[in-house]
C-alpha cells in the first residue's frame, strides 16, 4: 500500500486493526498461561513418582528398575549395609561427631522408633558421658544375619564389639560385646530412605563388658 493509501485510511479502520491485534495477543497470553499451568501439574505428578533406581547385574551391566514399589524387596547386601551404617551411627559415640552420627541414625528409623531411641540415649546421658571422657568409639561388627524376611519387614541380628577409648586419657579403654536386633520396615525408596528400609524396633543384649 502506498503512503497516499495509508493516509486515506479511515479512523475506524485503523482502530479495528488495533483491536484485532489486541484480541489476538490476549488469546495468545491465555493459551501460554494454560500451557504453563499444564506443565506445572505434569511436573508435580512426576515429582511424586518413586525415584529411578539403577542396579547392576552380575556382568556389571546397568539394569533400571522403573517401579520400585512393585519390586520384591531389598537385597541381602542392602540389608547388611543398612544394618552396618545404622549400628555404627547409633553406637559409635565420638566427641567430635556425636550429634551428626545420632541424627543420621534417628533419620533411619520410623518416627515412633526414633522417639524411643532418643529417650533411651537421653536416659543413659550419652552426651554427658562422651563429653566427660572425651570418647571415641569404634564399632567392630562380627556378624550380621537375617532372621526373618517378609514383603513388609526384615528382622536382623547384629553382633559385634564396641571399643570405647578417650582422646585425652590414653589408659581409658572399655570393650562391650553386644547383640542388637533390628526390625526394619520396607518402605518406598526416597532420598531420605535410599535403602528402602526404616528401623521400627531396636533392642540390645550385652554379653560382656570390660573392664
Amino acid at each position: 500500500m502506498t503512503m497516499s493509501g495509508r493516509a486515506s485510511r479511515k479512523y475506524f479502520e485503523v482502530f479495528g486493526d488495533a483491536l484485532a491485534e489486541t484480541i489476538f495477543l490476549r488469546n495468545l497470553t491465555i493459551a501460554l498461561a494454560g500451557a504453563c499451568l499444564t506443565l506445572a501439574i505434569a511436573l508435580a505428578r512426576v515429582a511424586q513418582r518413586p525415584p529411578l533406581v539403577i542396579r547392576v547385574d552380575q556382568l556389571h551391566a546397568p539394569a533400571a528398575i522403573a517401579d520400585v514399589e512393585q519390586q520384591a524387596g531389598v537385597t541381602g547386601p542392602e540389608v547388611s549395609n543398612f544394618a552396618t551404617h545404622f549400628t555404627r551411627d547409633a553406637l559409635g559415640w565420638d566427641l567430635y561427631s556425636l550429634d551428626d552420627d545420632i541424627n543420621r541414625a534417628l533419620a533411619m528409623m520410623t518416627p515412633d522408633a526414633a522417639v524411643r531411641m532418643k529417650q533411651r540415649l537421653d536416659g543413659l546421658r550419652v552426651a554427658q558421658l562422651v563429653k566427660d571422657h572425651s570418647l571415641r568409639t569404634k564399632v567392630v561388627i562380627a556378624e550380621i544375619s537375617v532372621e526373618k524376611d517378609t514383603p513388609h519387614v526384615v528382622r536382623v541380628k547384629v553382633r559385634g564389639t564396641r571399643i570405647a577409648q578417650s582422646y585425652d586419657d590414653k589408659q581409658y579403654r572399655k570393650e562391650t560385646i553386644f547383640e542388637d536386633t533390628l526390625v526394619a520396615q520396607k518402605v518406598p525408596r526416597t532420598q531420605a530412605a535410599p535403602w528402602g528400609l526404616l528401623v521400627a524396633d531396636w533392642s540390645e543384649n550385652i554379653y560382656k563388658e570390660t573392664p
